[in-house]
């Protein structure tokens, strides 16, 4: 039951990486792909269906996170209290710069409000990226060796990954949605990003490797470096296939690349991350209650893509 449960943590976050970093990457592309009032609208009109919907995986992640991992929780709130609050605080930021551009005319007010859309969507891939990192470098699980500590160059690496990988997914995300002019020039920037994501990946995984906290706290080295390989390779191919304007199939490689960091934390501790399990009784109570949950949401998802499967338009509904 407890392999089950990190199965079920670990599916939670990567959905809230794939689902929710398209979102931050437009977040943060956006002063590139809206170079006016009208492109910006179109923007936010095509992340409008999927905001929110994005967002209850990480509050999904949150609950199993406290009632099936009590103590992992623990560990990470006090070794990484800074740093989840840096997340909680880029989130509230990204939302409310989403929620709020819009309620005045002023061209002032709109500007500055894109100004906190593009640092929050930047601050919460970046905490996520520097969470990853420390993770991985053994801070703060149980038994594993105490790292350097929440800005070390291997973690600042990760997050610069991260925060390039979501920057892709995002412009193969307005490839796939925006209208088809728009779409080629997110798409153009997409391509553009492919060799920068490759040279950040490549970097953190060969420092990784030179890190003493890495090197002990990853189990399974070997399952990780392969994840690993087959989400970075996932990148170049979704520039190919953005070239050959086959967006549906380059936006699928992004999402692959925007969960490996996830991936690659569950194959390398999967041993360490499992010392933080509750009690069997109470993941037994959790199972009758939580694990039909999730069914249900991977059906909603689906369903909502098939309902917004086309491009957004002038007649799109703006959300915001």
């Amino acid at each position: 039951m407890d392999v089950i449960w990190l199965i079920a943590l670990g599916l939670l976050l990567g959905g809230w990486f794939v689902l929710d970093g398209f979102n931050l990457g437009l977040g943060m592309l956006l002063p590139f792909l809206g170079r006016d009032e009208a492109e910006r609208r179109t923007v936010l009109a095509a992340m409008g269906p999927f905001f929110l919907a994005g967002e209850v995986w990480l509050v999904g992640t949150a609950g199993v996170l406290a009632g099936a991992f009590p103590f992992l929780e623990a560990d990470l709130l006090h070794g990484l209290y800074l740093l989840i609050v840096a997340l909680l605080l880029s989130w509230v930021l990204r939302d409310a710069g989403v929620w709020f551009r819009s309620r005045r005319e002023s061209a002032r007010w709109r500007r500055g409000w894109d100004r906190v859309i593009v640092g929050g969507s930047f601050g919460l891939a970046g905490s996520a990226g520097l969470l990853i990192g420390n993770v991985l470098d053994g801070v703060p699980l149980r038994g594993a060796s105490e790292g350097l500590g929440i800005l070390d160059p291997f973690a600042v690496l990760c997050a610069a990954t991260v925060i390039a990988i979501f920057a892709v997914h995002g412009a193969a995300f307005g490839a796939l949605k925006l209208p088809r002019e728009h779409a080629l020039r997110a798409g153009r920037l997409g391509m553009r990003l492919v060799p920068v994501v490759l040279a950040l990946a490549g970097a953190s995984t060969v420092l990784g490797f030179l890190f003493t906290g890495v090197r002990e706290s990853v189990v399974l080295p070997w399952p990780a470096l392969a994840v690993v390989v087959i989400g970075v390779l996932a990148v170049p191919l979704a520039g190919r296939m953005l070239a050959a304007g086959h967006e549906v199939r380059a936006f699928a490689l992004t999402a692959l690349a925007a969960a490996t960091p996830v991936l690659t934390v569950g194959a390398g501790l999967a041993p360490r991350l499992l010392e933080g399990v509750a009690h069997a009784m109470t993941l037994d109570r959790l199972s009758m209650m939580a694990l039909p949950v999730i069914p249900v949401l991977v059906l909603l998802q689906v369903w909502m893509w098939w309902v917004f499967r086309r491009r957004v338009g002038a007649d799109s509904v703006v959300f915001f």
